[in-house]
């Protein structure tokens, strides 16, 4: 008897399967593709590893702002040597390189890196050890000898050397 159930079970699937291929003849095909072109999980591609980590209370404060300045030049180089550059300001969305990464909670972030108040500046090294942690704006050719980054900072436009208000405040700091 539940042999008899099984066969007849088995051929009214196989028959729903030839009905439904019958009438939509590029069906499969459009799975296929679907399931080629769908995209696995951003969660469990990310690691904390190689990353600097900007965490500040809003993207307008002070300090954020002139981190962001003081770095933007080594960005393109930091992104070419695989190190991730994450913004967090306060609630709203995380960015990775510029691209927002919706799923990642901006408080849960802060409270792992113990960052929740103020303003830091995180590096965590391929190993996803934190190698330097900063509570002040950081000039990037320090930013990268304290990552032991072997990345030549950018060079500034122009022949002679003129000192910089912003470097002059950071080091009276």
């Amino acid at each position: 008897m539940g042999l008899s159930v099984f066969i007849i079970a088995t051929c009214l699937v196989f028959g729903f399967v030839a009905a439904l291929i019958s009438l939509r003849p590029n069906l499969l095909p459009e799975i296929g593709a679907n399931l080629r072109h769908a995209r696995p999980d951003p969660v469990k591609k990310f690691s904390p590893k190689n990353t600097l980590f900007i965490i500040g209370p809003a993207a307008n404060h002070t300090a954020c702002r002139m981190q962001r300045r003081l770095l933007k030049p080594a960005i393109p180089m930091l992104i070419r040597e695989d190190v991730s550059v994450i913004e967090v300001y306060g609630e709203d969305t995380p960015r990775k390189n510029g691209d927002p990464i919706d799923w990642l909670d901006p408080s849960l972030l802060r409270h792992a890196l113990d960052a929740e108040q103020g303003f830091f500046l995180i590096y965590v090294d391929p190993e996803g050890k934190t190698s330097f942690r900063s509570e002040a704006p950081m000039v990037t050719a320090d930013i990268l000898r304290r990552a032991h980054l072997e990345i030549t900072p950018p060079k500034s436009g122009g022949g002679e050397k003129k000192k910089s208000s912003v470097l002059k405040k950071l080091r009276a700091a």
